[in-house]
């Protein structure tokens, strides 16, 4: 009986050992797709526009023991809004960086669902702004830089990213919402918001 019950701990501790090698400690990618962005004011209600995303993935195994990630990565993302009382069209092209906690669960052979969320820091290194301004009666066109000396926003913006995502073998199809949580305006206040779909593939 002793015999037969050490034989068992046994194989339940193989088997473990066997499913939690399963779980890929490193996991590397590529992501692209659409975003909608926006901004919000004070006392202004602008209007999205459609820009992209794309970049790397990587994730990092927390536990062997479980499906547990932190997902990281580098992306260049257009955000931006438009605002008709002005003529006014915005684009911000950022570098950014999230840091995400998600979990994989497998609904199917070879099918997970992955919630994650988190935050994500981002760094605006190029875009312009266009408006067109009555003078004197007539429609004046203005151009100038996003970010900058004479720009209308601060480079850096930090918030907050929820997303889903469908791992299909090595294909990924995801969507989520990222919302800015500092004032990332120049004069007034401003927060950033994006809704993105991406695909993308892991190797």
């Amino acid at each position: 009986m002793k015999k037969l019950f050490l034989t068992l701990v046994c194989a339940v501790m193989a088997a473990g050992a066997v499913s939690a090698q399963t779980y890929e400690q490193h996991v590397f990618g590529v992501r692209a797709g659409l975003n909608i962005a926006n901004a919000s004011f004070s006392g202004v209600s602008p209007e999205s526009k459609a820009g992209f995303h794309i970049g790397g993935s990587y994730q990092y195994l927390f536990t062997e023991r479980m499906p547990l990630y932190l997902e990281t990565g580098l992306e260049i993302t257009q955000k931006g809004f438009k605002l008709d009382a002005a003529s006014m069209k915005c684009n911000a092209f950022y570098f950014e960086i999230p840091v995400l906690v998600t979990y994989k669960f497998e609904v199917a052979d070879g099918v997970r669902i992955l919630p994650a969320g988190g935050f994500y820091y981002g760094l605006g290194f190029a875009g312009k702004t266009k408006a067109l301004f009555e003078e004197e009666g007539a429609i004046v066109p203005v151009k100038s830089d996003t970010f900058g000396s004479d720009g209308m926003f601060k480079r850096s913006d930090f918030g907050m990213r929820f997303a889903a995502s469908v791992e299909w073998n090595r294909y990924v199809f995801g969507l989520g919402y990222e919302f800015g949580l500092t004032n990332i305006a120049e004069s007034g206040d401003a927060k950033t918001r994006n809704f993105f779909l991406s695909v993308g593939y892991n190797f």
